[in-house]
């Protein structure tokens, strides 16, 4: 009955509500009023304290303390035990190669992914399954969120005014999923952490493109089509390169399995295969090409250029539920990806 879902908010509550709404820019939503209880149980979490400085958020250049990114887990609706995941992905996006001054200000629409690897992922209850990037699931949701959060509140990435997003997109409220475990090395022991060990890697990440491939029968065929959809000429990474990320599905990645491809044999193959033809520009965009990659031609003209700076520049996660599906995530470019550790 919608009844049922009927319940009262004492005047007092309601106006708690509305204060932290009107208590400095937010995301749309409504926020959960940061009681000092709340924030305490969040700062029990870790062993650094309220006025630890974390870095320094662009595009304001405001030094974040631990204090400050507490209040803004607990705005986003985080579980106290959610907070170690969101000061190492703070952290990460506060380091100098993730660019997070260019993606907060582009009129480009990156926002950071947070990718949560290893035991603290299950301990926490970050997905990794079906619609792991869609709703359902309170520590994606808040986790991504109070990383958004704080790119606002403590950044001042205010839309229209110091984010100059033309569009933006649904990963600007929030963005969040765990690796599944799988067959292959996951995602952060391949950048040089260890398996077991926990870990976020944060990726200045486009809205996805979503690979649908429910024909192919073979490793070659699925990199075949999934190297076609990364060869777009309207994406950052075609006309200045950098890195891409993909998200491949558990039933892609058993397709790449019963070939014998592990990762590093995926990358080198979708660095060769995901060109974009010149004659795709236009000559303009063309031009632009050049300038931007003059490496591709000091000593040649090529036909096509690759959408990856290298094969390790296509990062690779394996996520999601049943379904021949892979999602291809282009990014800012003029970024790195940052893998940080979570504290224990």
């Amino acid at each position: 009955m919608p009844g049922a879902l009927l319940s009262e908010l004492s005047p007092g509550a309601q106006a708690a509500l509305e204060a932290a709404l009107e208590d400095g820019p937010g995301d749309g939503l409504p926020l959960i009023p940061p009681t000092q209880r709340a924030v305490d149980a969040t700062l029990s979490t870790v062993q650094e304290g309220p006025a630890h400085v974390l870095g320094v958020m662009a595009p304001a250049m405001a030094e974040v303390t631990v204090g400050d990114a507490a209040v803004c887990a607990v705005m986003a609706g985080c579980k106290p035990s959610y907070f170690p995941v969101v000061l190492a992905a703070l952290e990460a996006v506060m380091e100098p190669e993730f660019n997070f001054l260019a993606i907060q200000a582009t009129t480009e629409l990156a926002s950071p992914l947070v990718i949560v690897h290893g035991p603290v992922a299950e301990r926490i209850g970050v997905h990794s399954g079906s619609g792991c990037l869609g709703p359902g699931f309170r520590a994606n949701a808040t986790i991504g969120r109070a990383v958004r959060l704080a790119a606002v509140r403590l950044g001042m990435a205010v839309p229209g005014e110091t984010d100059m997003a033309t569009f933006g997109h649904g990963g600007k409220y929030a963005a969040c999923f765990a690796e599944a475990a799988c067959g292959w090395e996951p995602l952060h022991a391949a950048r040089g952490f260890r398996a077991e060990q926990s870990a976020v890697t944060v990726v200045a990440a486009d809205a996805p493109v979503n690979v649908n491939d429910y024909a192919s029968g073979s490793a070659e065929s699925v990199l075949r089509m999934i190297a076609g959809t990364m060869a777009y000429p309207g994406s950052n990474n075609a006309q200045g390169g950098g890195e891409v990320l993909l998200v491949i599905s558990p039933q892609h990645l058993g397709l790449l399995a019963s070939g014998g491809v592990d990762r590093a044999d995926a990358q080198r193959a979708l660095f060769d295969l995901a060109r974009v033809p010149i004659k795709s520009f236009s000559p303009e965009i063309a031009e632009r090409v050049r300038g931007r990659r003059p490496g591709l031609f000091e000593d040649s003209s090529p036909d096509a250029v690759p959408v990856a700076d290298a094969p390790e520049s296509i990062l690779i996660a394996v996520a999601g539920g049943p379904g021949s599906h892979t999602l291809f995530f282009p990014t800012y470019g003029e970024t790195r990806a940052v893998t940080k550790p979570v504290r224990d």
